[in-house]
């Protein structure tokens, strides 16, 4: 990393805060060098706006996963094959990055970035007023102040200036063109004719640079038209909400966020007005329902013709719109045909409305603008009360389903609903910018609500995320072996891309992602809880972290880092714990284990049953009716993996000092009876006369634990009882619990 990257984010106008500009360019890549930016020696006229170009060595194309809490990725813009703009927010300001990766001089400056990285020091004053120079040319800049700040760079080291622009244009023309630059004037136009032919030439000096920038060009372009970088913005709402002064709004308050902003009313016409090509004058908007619906054969015609002008206008209006980074906002919209026919004269069929509806371009968000119907019709008296309330109505079940949407009070100040409008596009934005870094992540079972994301590429990654679930069944073995195989092979390339994991649990990780990785999340089995494997660049697993968004999650995961601090130190070998890395406000993250699946997961072996029992009777003590000491309280087929050499143990929250004897041995049995259907009451019932290998395991854990062999049934039969205490019977999971429970006491021959 370089020097300058300081001296720029103690410079820098985007008012973030120094370091913190300071640490996000730290995070680009293996080497950052800066070449513009505000306050950096001869840039600040060139870069008013904030933006900070560098070249990078090795850019890591995930690198936002690693952004410090605060930090938004609202943009990622590839502007050509070798540059890439990043755009980001941090507490309403707006810092853009400019990166440039080009070893090989194919972009459109031709100008490679091996000046620079070749070094092992800041670029000079030379450097960057050669690809300053380069930079000129390609753009036609012919200004005097640009090529009189580039001689006031070059002019201490003019040797230093012509050998960096040398590769550009060649040794001769560098000569000519830098005599010029030194001089602090423009070429000619004949010079500057010849010179541009040159840096076109020394860019595409072969066949095999042709093929390398048009294919590199080819994927661009491609990637820009199936993931615009704009957004399409409805505004919906009754007359007196507010839209005409909201919609110019808007694209002002998000300026920074897109390259270009608008607005339209109703619709990006490309069609006349209807009237208009009969002769007609408009009609008086200050009465919107003041004149009588048409007949069906006329309303049912319009529509046909709205339609087209709405199909026409979003594919040839909107769409590369949005394709150019643009914001556009537009009122009403063609939904708004279904909510307020009297407006356009219509006597047509909701149902047709919205099945043409449908084959239009949907917007990105629909922005509902609603308030008390008397206030409203304060505003505008054309519209009573009542026809406001059922238009509010009407709008809430007329939003296409799967389009976003957010209900906003119009009765607010016009900025302040902006500033709320401008909150929820970078939301949009984040998940959009953040879902479509370097391969993405893969949803499974399902696109629309994944249980897991799992990195699409690179495949090592790909077979190696899916350790963030253990299969417990023959019939998951089968699907995880299956997933595993087609993730080597490349698979999940070829599923879609999925919004990424919730930005909370983004945010939680970002601190220990490993520089060039990626990570897997797994929803665990309750609300705002997510299990993520962080994976290097490698594709190896380098730790797990137990993420909870709510208080009793949070609680939970302290309870468990607690446990882990005190008892789980108590296990015997072949057992482990994972150790804790780091430990903060809704996280824990912990070491990972490599291990591999089970064909008989319900078994407990007689080793980590003798584990057990050892590990209750390091600290066991005699308390009321029987013994208690260590219990890991949770352990069960899917919290016990097998390693290469010996066990882990996981799920530490239930984790108490005052367990009872064989508690964990017949949680393990029970659990997998009730959840898997295996073991059998009948293969328990000889189990607690001693039989099979849960008679073998029961004997192996009071041995270990310096008991007397139990009267087997009693032990079980106080497990049932203390562990039905721990059920939650409100929820479905507590209910199949204590259903399990009395099937298998009933097994036993005992009444419930």
């Amino acid at each position: 990393m370089s020097d300058n990257v300081a001296e720029v984010a103690r410079s820098a106008t985007c008012e973030p805060g120094s370091e913190a500009v300071s640490e996000v360019l730290r995070l680009l890549g293996r080497r950052v060098w800066v070449l513009n930016a505000p306050g950096l020696e001869g840039s600040a006229a060139v870069h008013q706006s904030g933006d900070v170009d560098c070249v990078v060595d090795e850019l890591d194309a995930s690198w936002p996963l690693r952004l410090d809490r605060g930090w938004r990725l609202c943009q990622r813009l590839q502007y050509n094959a070798v540059g890439c703009y990043w755009v980001l927010e941090n507490n309403g300001q707006v810092l853009a990055v400019d990166t440039l990766t080009d070893p090989q001089g194919i972009g459109p400056d031709a100008f490679p970035t091996t000046i620079f990285t070749l070094g092992h020091s800041d670029p000079t004053a030379a450097q960057r007023a050669a690809y300053l120079t380069a930079k000129r040319l390609r753009k036609n800049l012919r200004a005097p102040p640009e090529w009189q700040r580039i001689a006031v760079l070059a002019g201490d080291e003019p040797a230093e200036y012509v050998r960096a622009l040398a590769p550009v244009l060649g040794t001769r023309m560098s000569r000519t063109v830098g005599m010029c630059a030194l001089e602090g004037r423009p070429p000619d136009a004949a010079l500057w004719r010849r010179a541009r032919g040159m840096q076109l030439l020394r860019r595409f000096r072969n066949p095999a640079r042709i093929i390398n920038a048009c294919m590199r060009g080819a994927r661009r372009f491609v990637g820009r038209i199936v993931r615009p970088s704009g957004l399409f913005v409805l505004l919906a709402g009754p007359d007196g909400s507010g839209k005409s002064t909201l919609a110019p709004l808007i694209p002002k308050v998000c300026a920074k966020l897109f390259r270009r902003g608008t607005c339209w009313h109703s619709r990006p016409a490309v069609l006349p007005r209807p009237g208009s090509l009969l002769g007609r004058q408009a009609a008086n908007t200050s009465h919107p329902h003041g004149q009588t619906a048409h007949g069906k054969v006329v309303s049912n015609t319009l529509l046909a013709y709205h339609w087209l002008d709405f199909m026409l206008a979003g594919w040839l209006r909107l769409q590369p719109y949005r394709t150019r980074t643009g914001l556009a906002v537009v009122e009403r919209g063609w939904w708004d045909l279904s909510v307020d026919q009297r407006r356009y004269r219509l006597n047509v069929s909701p149902y047709l409305v919205r099945a043409l509806g449908r084959l239009l371009p949907q917007p990105d968000l629909v922005v509902l603008l609603e308030a008390a119907p008397q206030v409203l019709a304060a505003r505008k008296s054309e519209i009573d009360e009542d026809e406001i309330a059922r238009q509010m109505a009407r709008w809430r079940s007329a939003v296409p389903k799967g389009v976003p949407h957010v209900v906003l009070d119009a009765s607010a100040q016009p900025l302040e609903i902006a500033l709320q409008v401008k909150e929820v596009l970078i939301e949009l934005l984040e998940r959009r910018a953040v879902g479509g870094l370097g391969p993405g992540w893969a949803g499974l079972p399902r696109r629309s609500e994944p249980r897991w994301w799992m990195p699409r590429t690179p495949r090592r990654s790909a077979h190696a995320s899916l350790a963030v679930y253990q299969p417990v069944t023959p019939r998951t073995l089968a699907g995880w072996h299956l997933a595993r195989w087609s993730a080597l092979g490349g698979a999940f390339r070829l599923l879609p891309r999925v919004s990424p994991p919730p930005r909370f649990v983004r945010e939680l990780v970002a601190p220990y992602v490993p520089p060039g990785g990626s990570y897997s999340v797994a929803s665990a089995n309750y609300p705002e809880r997510f299990i993520a494997l962080l994976l290097d660049h490698h594709g190896s697993c380098s730790a797990v972290a137990k993420i909870a968004g709510d208080e009793t999650g949070r609680a939970c995961l302290q309870r468990e880092g607690h446990s882990l601090s005190t008892l789980a130190s108590l296990l015997p070998e072949p057992l482990r714990a994972p150790r804790i890395l780091a430990q903060e406000q809704g996280l824990l993250l912990l070491e990972a284990f490599d291990w591999h699946p089970r064909l008989h997961p319900v078994r407990i072996p007689e080793d980590v049953a003798r584990a057990l029992g050892e590990f209750f009777g390091r600290r066991a003590r005699w308390a009321g009716d029987g013994p208690v000491g260590p219990g890991h309280g949770d352990c069960a087929p899917w919290n016990l993996l097998q390693t290469c050499d010996g066990w882990a143990l996981l799920d530490w929250e239930d984790a108490s000092p005052d367990a009872p004897a064989f508690f964990d041995l017949f949680h393990h049995v029970v659990q997998s009876h009730i959840l898997l259907g295996k073991p059998s009451g009948r293969t328990i019932l000889r189990g607690v006369q001693g039989h099979g290998w849960i008679g073998a395991a029961i004997r192996a854990y009071a041995q270990a634990a310096g008991l007397e062999p139990p009267h087997a049934q009693a032990a079980l039969l106080q497990y049932l009882d203390l562990s039905q205490a721990r059920l939650d019977l409100t929820t479905e999971e507590g209910l199949v619990g204590l259903r399990g429970r009395r099937r298998l006491l009933t097994a036993l021959g005992v009444s419930w």
